[in-house]
């Protein structure tokens, strides 16, 4: 998997996208879990086309089944070297009352990882602390995401605050404000 990250990674950047890996790579990038199940790649809404003329070009295109869950702009599933790649843009989470839309941008990395040589813009841990509550069956994540961050600091709060922003459910708000208060 990190030779194909690495392979679309250089792509993407030699085609000058804005973009970033999320979900189970980042945590398994901090040490949360052992081992990711696809490549989660998140993409500026203003490189989407570039980013899938790039991907299509070096991957298998996939059927995409519709769910209820998301309401996003763009999504795309590709198969490269037998690992699955889940590409979005203008990211869009529906939740009882409501639709969060995630802000995907040039603050949402993090860091920057090389991996073989090949620049990897990781996206954060706090959006995924987020993002992870609104998506169904992810709580066991979202508690080890929260332990995590306890226990090793928050590095972007202005994220977690910029979510505060957006609509969000009573539920999410309060543990987001506990966790930033816990913080200090």
């Amino acid at each position: 998997m990190i030779d194909t990250l690495s392979y679309i990674g250089g792509n993407l950047n030699k085609g000058k996208v804005v973009w970033g890996v999320g979900a189970s790579i980042i945590l398994n990038h901090h040490g949360i879990i052992d081992k990711p199940n696809d490549i989660d790649i998140l993409v500026h809404l203003d490189d989407i086309e570039k980013a899938d003329t790039i991907l299509s070009s070096i991957g298998k295109n996939k059927k995409i089944e519709k769910t209820n869950t998301y309401s996003t702009k763009y999504f795309y599933e590709y198969s490269l070297n037998g690992t699955d790649i889940d590409v979005m843009s203008g990211l869009r989470i529906n939740y009882e009352n409501g639709i969060f839309e995630y802000i995907f941008d040039e603050s949402s990395i993090s860091e920057i990882k090389k991996i073989k040589g090949v620049n990897i813009p990781l996206t954060s841990l706090e959006d995924w602390y987020v993002l992870y509550q609104l998506i169904p069956n992810r709580g066991e994540k979202v508690d080890l995401i929260e332990n995590y961050l306890l226990l090793n600091g928050i590095k972007q709060p202005g994220l977690l605050e910029r979510s505060l922003k957006r609509g969000l459910p009573k539920e999410v708000r309060y543990k987001i404000e506990r966790l930033l208060n816990l913080h200090g």
